[in-house]
């Protein structure tokens, strides 16, 4: 008989919730945040089980070691919450949600083959956003004593002293280590995307993908570890959506005023990424 099953994950304990295919409450259990632990339990529960835990710091790990020990497994995106909330409470929830097929959002952890390609594109990821940020940080700081900073030059190592040199003492230092902090951490996204690109090699899709037009070295490697398999959405519309290949609307207002005074209908259309006419 089905057993829904709902786990609610943190840092040191995970709740867990068993209701019948009736929804009717069977059991509840505090547990240690552990495989071991989570693996027993799961075990003393009769099948076909099925159980659902949201999205979360835990989720990919989770997924990974008790996928093998269930009939089915669910990831769901994160909810907002409303009303009187305890981990009890959102256990239960989860596992009724599951069991009357209510769970709006699937979050899809399979790796397909490619974790190890993901985990790169995360690293490379992250450390592009660092690097944004520091940029930002260095001109925020020229901007802050009047210091007009447009364009690049202001990161090359050629022109930074002459913009030192134009703060006044005692923020010189600070400038002094954001240039520093820009250099490792350029350093360390460049290793990055190298070591990304010889991992995405190793994928025969890889060579297919970057025949798109519009689609990089880069950007191809990191739509294959998001992506892993087509074969997941409902059609190709859906897929290319998700890829942001697909035309999207914008539109703050669907009328705009001509130069005689006249107001006419006028929806602006915008295109995200690729024209999806280029990929038929």
């Amino acid at each position: 008989m089905d057993r829904y099953i709902g786990l609610d994950a943190h840092a040191s304990s995970c709740t867990v919730a068993v209701i019948g295919p009736s929804g009717r409450k069977l059991q509840s259990q505090v547990l240690e945040t552990n495989a071991k632990a989570l693996i027993s339990f799961l075990e003393t529960i009769p099948k076909d089980r099925h159980l659902c835990l949201e999205e979360g710091t835990h989720a990919s790990w989770l997924y990974e070691v008790l996928k093998p020990h269930v009939e089915e497994i669910v990831v769901a995106g994160v909810r907002q919450s409303r009303g009187p909330k305890s981990d009890k409470r959102d256990a239960f929830k989860l596992a009724d949600e599951l069991r009357v097929g209510s769970i709006e959002k699937r979050v899809y952890q399979e790796s397909g083959g490619f974790a190890a390609l993901r985990a790169l594109s995360q690293a490379y990821t992250t450390l592009v956003t660092d690097s944004v940020r520091i940029q930002n940080r260095i001109k925020g700081l020229y901007r802050s004593r009047g210091i007009a900073t447009s364009g690049r030059k202001v990161y090359l190592p050629a022109s930074r002293q002459a913009f030192l040199e134009r703060l006044p003492g005692w923020l010189r230092l600070r400038g002094s280590a954001l240039y520093l902090e820009l250099d490792a951490v350029n350093a360390l996204k460049k290793q990055a995307a190298k070591s990304l690109l010889e991992e995405a090699r190793r994928h025969p899709p890889y060579r297919l993908l970057r025949t798109c037009p519009g689609l990089g070295p880069i950007r191809t490697a990191q739509l294959l570890s998001i992506v892993v398999t087509p074969y997941r959405f409902a059609n190709k519309r859906s897929f290319w959506a998700y890829c942001g290949l697909a035309v999207v609307m914008r539109t703050s207002s669907d009328w705009a005023r001509t130069q005689d005074g006249k107001w006419v209908w006028a929806a602006l259309q915008r295109t995200r990424g690729l024209n999806p006419d280029l990929l038929t």
